[in-house]
């Protein structure tokens, strides 16, 4: 009994001492894995077993060494049969051909890629150009419709016009050869022959005077008087082609000693025509586009 009693004891004793070595294996192994993880050890592993390559897959650059190594150290005396060379040729060319089929459909799978992000910002642009021409023709309307309602407050105002006297920049005739040349002059008041020597005079377009036309008898009359110009200068010469100014004087003031004048391109606005949606002014015999006005004022402003 004595005998057992050693024995238990023993035991008990021992226990404790198998236990505590494996605690101190655990901390050791913890303590090396917090050194990996410090020192990077344990990334610098997981990479280079990720780029293991299989061994069972050989490129060609290690087939062709293999098949090299293989003729070097074949036996003198019991060669490589051809057939078998050819083979072997052949599953190296089968190698390369499948190689470079990869290799050839990666970069189509590139460039179609490349082609789809292409059309996708090419359809992005033309979306884009869409909405600018849109934009471009709902301005364009905008424009038009704005230009046509100054076109109609335009020709509301050239109404307004009529009655005033314009001054254009018409300032004379045109002569033909050998021909007469008809015209009208605008009188502001009625001709008093008894004030001065009222008179048209014809002029060149060196301001020479070519000719006159004696107003004695259109003694009373006032607005537009229509006149004939036979062409002819003074002593009975026809005159020769080309432009001529024309003026009228009448009515002489006593006090300053100057005469009332008046000229082809001067006088009221009788009415106002529309030719293709262009307003003209008539003035007598006289019909000009409004472009040619210079000035417009009442009758009694000058």
């Amino acid at each position: 009994m004595t005998e057992a009693l050693k024995n238990t004891t023993t035991q008990s004793q021992i226990a404790p001492s198998t236990s505590a070595p494996k605690k101190e294996v655990g901390k050791f192994q913890d303590a090396g894995d917090v050194l990996a993880k410090m020192t990077g050890q344990d990334i610098a592993q997981a990479e280079k077993k990720k780029n293991q390559r299989n061994i069972n897959q050989l490129d060609n650059d290690a087939f062709m060494k293999l098949f090299l190594e293989q003729l070097k150290n074949q036996d003198p005396t019991a060669p490589m049969e051809t057939d078998k060379i050819i083979t072997q040729t052949a599953q190296l060319t089968q190698v390369e051909m499948m190689e470079q089929n990869k290799k050839t459909m990666m970069e189509v799978a590139d460039a179609m890629k490349s082609t789809k992000e292409v059309n996708e910002e090419l359809k992005k642009f033309q979306e884009a150009f869409k909405e600018s021409l849109e934009g471009l023709n709902k301005g364009m309307d905008n424009g038009a419709k704005a230009s046509n309602n100054m076109s109609q407050m335009a020709s509301f105002n050239t109404v307004a016009m009529i009655g005033k006297i314009a001054e254009t920049d018409i300032f004379g005739i045109d002569l033909k050869e050998g021909g007469e040349a008809k015209f009208s002059l605008y009188f502001d008041e009625p001709i008093d022959t008894s004030k001065g020597h009222p008179s048209i005079s014809i002029l060149d377009k060196d301001n020479n005077l070519v000719n006159t036309i004696d107003l004695s008898d259109k003694n009373g009359q006032s607005g537009y008087i229509d006149f004939t110009w036979n062409g002819e200068k003074k002593g009975g010469k026809k005159a020769p082609s080309g432009s001529y100014s024309i003026k009228a004087e009448y009515n002489l003031d006593e006090k300053n000693g100057k005469y009332h004048e008046s000229r082809v391109g001067r006088g009221e606005v009788q009415s106002v025509i529309f030719k293709d949606g262009k307003p003209l002014l008539r003035m007598g015999e006289m019909i000009v586009p409004i472009a040619s006005a210079l000035e417009f004022y009442e009758k009694s402003a000058k």
